[in-house]
């Protein structure tokens, strides 16, 4: 099939010219970065493709002809190289490392909210099921790790709330188990908004509406992702990504935003606990590389009352993934979060902010270099990430180090705390600081008990403010006359 998609206008390449799941992957193979798989199986095929790919900065992937799935097509590895990455983010391609997470960055501040516009229809309400046609098992739900403990539906969806509130709508990726024809768990984890929006639906005495997108407009995924400060609208958000209004559609049973292009929705709602079944979800292969909590009448159960679709329809694929491989984008979006907490708490020259071990969030591993001012410099970059909500959520080590590493260079990193840290003083341990419960070094009494904080290690790898002139020197070339020595010679 033909994917059609707007034509390329001068001028904007760093912005994008797709409205939709469909022009995105149509521009990613006019360049030549997708593969089409027919026939791969969801039984743990696809994930292993999907892994492959993604541990090897490869192609987007569309799977067609999934046994046991007509009509439906799933793609994966969306946002797995650089290139794609700025074409989602609409920045510049021929940015690298962290120049692009500071692109990021800057634009970031130029965020002014776009709210969506509402139509009377849209694709995704070309094919409507409800009541006895409702059923999960149409929908390619694979297995995508070898230990997971059921199919997952969910991995790169958009899963729609309202505050009953304040009204503000918001989209959080939230993974999502089936459980039957109708029934589907939304692992909404506690503090997330979108866990939030169901308790306060809760505490009326109500169930709480629920629309999950299963393959939407890229720029919608991000804003899913993306760590928004609480009462800021994901809609909102993508709209000022996309540089132009999110289309939605009423849902016609819950009264929810749907964007209007959108490949797949789910509509239904998620009713009191005390309505719940009692039903197992997971053990799921998590950001962090292992497989994470599984548990029994505690993950929020979806009645589903109603599937809406495209024709043919692509459902997106984003399971979490172990390092090396990348599942989200090819940089850690999430660090500019963290980079610019960083600036607001007041701590200077903060050169860039990379993580290792992440996802959403600056995650287990974050990576902070500075230009050294004064004494306990080094040391107060890292206490405020520790702290940051942009870094503490899922953090554990956090290393600080001089601005002449590259810590996009994994090599140069372990180099840097190999060299310039000294193991009594430049270790500092933090204690009980929230963390997420997909850590899987969290004790099994602390997950039992849902106490889920984590210490954290602040790791000083600069040269020792009060001796650093007398540091010995590095026997290398400085970095931008290598930059002159590469453009001259075209290296």
């Amino acid at each position: 099939m033909t994917l059609a998609s707007e034509p390329t206008r001068p001028g904007t390449r760093e912005q994008g010219t797709f409205d939709d799941l469909r022009g995105f992957i149509a521009e990613v193979e006019a360049e030549g970065e997708l593969r089409r798989l027919h026939g791969v199986s969801a039984d743990l095929e696809i994930g292993a493709v999907t892994e492959i790919y993604a541990s090897e900065n490869g192609p987007t992937v569309l799977f067609d002809d999934i046994p046991g799935y007509p009509g439906y097509r799933l793609v994966s590895n969306l946002f797995g190289t650089l290139s794609r990455s700025a074409k989602v983010l609409r920045l510049d391609p021929r940015l690298d490392g962290v120049a692009m997470l500071n692109a990021w960055r800057q634009k970031l501040r130029t965020y002014q909210p776009v709210p969506p516009v509402e139509l009377p229809d849209g694709p995704v309400l070309a094919n409507r099921l409800t009541g006895d046609a409702v059923d999960l098992g149409r929908i390619p739900a694979p297995l995508w790790h070898e230990e997971d403990g059921g199919r997952y539906v969910g991995t790169g969806c958009a899963a729609i709330t309202v505050d009953p509130d304040s009204g503000v709508v918001n989209a959080g990726t939230y993974r999502c188990m089936v459980q039957g024809p109708r029934l589907m768990t939304v692992k909404l984890n506690k503090g997330k908004t979108g866990r939030i929006n169901l308790e306060k639906w809760h505490a009326r005495g109500e169930p709480c509406p629920i629309a999950v997108c299963l393959g939407e407009d890229p720029s919608v995924l991000v804003a899913a992702v993306s760590p928004l400060p609480q009462g800021q609208s994901e809609l909102d958000y993508a709209g000022w990504l996309r540089g132009r209004p999110v289309e939605v559609v009423r849902g016609p049973l819950s009264g929810l935003p749907i964007p209007a292009a959108a490949e797949v929705v789910l509509e239904g709602e998620i009713p009191p606990p005390d309505q719940w079944p009692a039903l197992a979800e997971g053990p799921f292969g998590e950001w962090p590389g292992y497989y994470a909590d599984d548990s029994v009448g505690e993950v929020p159960v979806m009645n589903l009352r109603a599937i809406y679709h495209r024709d043919d329809p692509i459902v997106v694929g984003m399971p979490p993934l172990a390092p090396p491989a990348v599942y989200l984008l090819a940089m850690p979006f999430a660090t500019a979060t963290l980079w610019e907490q960083l600036e607001k708490a007041g701590v200077p020259d903060v050169t860039g902010v990379w993580s290792y071990v992440g996802s959403g969030q600056a995650g287990l591993f974050t990576v902070i270099a500075i230009r050294q001012r004064y004494a306990g410099h080094a040391k107060q970059a890292g206490l405020v990430a520790t702290g940051a909500r942009g870094g503490a959520y899922g953090g554990k080590y956090v290393v600080v180090v001089d601005d002449d590493v590259d810590i996009a260079n994994p090599r140069e990193v372990i180099w840097a705390i190999a060299t310039r840290s000294n193991v009594r003083d430049s270790i500092e341990l933090i204690r009980d600081v929230w963390t997420s419960p997909a850590d899987p070094a969290l004790t099994p009494e602390d997950r039992a008990a849902q106490n889920y904080v984590s210490d954290r290690a602040i790791i000083l790898a600069t040269r020792p403010y009060r001796w650093r002139d007398q540091f010995p020197k590095v026997n290398s070339f400085p970095r931008p006359f290598k930059d002159a020595i590469r453009a001259k010679w075209q290296l």
